[in-house]
């Protein structure tokens, strides 16, 4: 009959809680290994991604999402409503700009476009959001968003008032830059009248003062900048004659409030220092007119300028 010692009952205990230790860990990693294995790859897919994506940007160009505290820091501008088409085509104009600067996603420029509206254009757009319900207007695109403003906030009658202006547009003592910056901001809603660059140095010539186009001849230019930089050559040779005491200030910008001496009879077509009033272009200049085998580009006749076509 063998003895168990209590020596050895303790040792055959350990080894049976051994097994059973090692059997139930067992059955746990069997059971959380599908689990496990599935994170890992889930993890090693998304490296592998992230990897691959900035190697295809690297390639192809591509810039990264541009995050809405990127999109602010270049202080995009606020649109408050105004009536008028040439502060709002300027807005649309100046946004996308920052859309471009900050390579924002197509995805993004209703969010961020829409959430630089203020008082009545922000009014404007939550009443619009309500009619064609919200779901509608996050599935908008900006193409199809700049069409409502601009209808909105450019009344017809005043679009037909800056065409207007922009064919009586007369240079009358303002900078080059700043008249020149009135002639183009005019330009936006005349694509129809101006469809050349031939046709942009004809109204910017016109609207030129003698002191100007006696000096700049058209037809040497072919792009709408030649003609302005030549415009500014003239100003600055304009200044330095006034400095130099060969010309007064007003000889250059006259005074549109200027009255006739009480016995002073003008006379009918005959301009200050005898030069006659010409019947093409309504200014005084010497020699033959440069309007005068020009086609009208509004109804393609000679002899007279837009402001005079019938």
């Amino acid at each position: 009959m063998a003895i168990v010692t209590g020596g050895e009952s303790a040792s055959c205990l350990t080894e049976e809680m051994k097994a059973t230790i090692s059997e139930e860990v067992g059955k746990a990693l069997e059971a959380s290994l599908p689990q496990f294995i599935d994170r890992l790859q889930t993890t090693l897919l998304s490296i592998m991604d992230d990897k691959m994506n900035k190697m295809s940007d690297r390639d192809t160009g591509k810039s990264k999402v541009c995050p809405y505290n990127k999109f602010m820091a270049c202080k995009p501008p606020i649109y408050n409503g105004e009536v008028d088409p040439i502060v709002c085509q300027r807005w649309i104009s100046d946004i996308e700009g920052v859309f471009e600067r900050t390579h924002c996603d197509e995805t993004d420029f209703m969010a961020y476009g829409t959430g630089q509206l203020r008082g009545q254009a922000k009014d404007w757009w939550d009443n619009l959001r309500k009619e064609h319900r919200i779901k509608a207007t996050r599935m908008m695109m900006w193409e199809k968003f700049k069409t409502p403003p601009l209808r909105y906030y450019s009344p017809k009658a005043m679009i037909n008032r800056i065409k207007e202006e922009f064919i009586q547009l007369r240079h009358s003592g303002e900078s080059i830059e700043k008249i020149t910056g009135i002639l183009l901001d005019k330009l936006m809603f005349c694509t129809k009248l101006v469809q050349t660059e031939e046709h942009k140095i004809y109204y910017h010539y016109n609207m030129l003062s003698a002191e100007y186009r006696e000096f700049i001849t058209p037809s040497k230019y072919g792009h709408l900048t030649e003609i302005v930089n030549a415009a500014r050559e003239r100003e600055i040779e304009l200044k330095k004659q006034i400095e130099r005491g060969e010309r007064r200030v007003f000889d250059i910008n006259p005074s549109p409030a200027k009255k006739p001496k009480p016995n002073e009879t003008p006379k009918k077509g005959i301009a200050k220092g005898g030069v006659p009033r010409c019947r093409i272009c309504g200014k005084t200049h010497k020699g033959e007119c440069y309007f005068k085998n020009k086609p009208c580009p509004t109804c393609g006749k000679v002899r007279h300028v837009v402001a005079n076509c019938p």
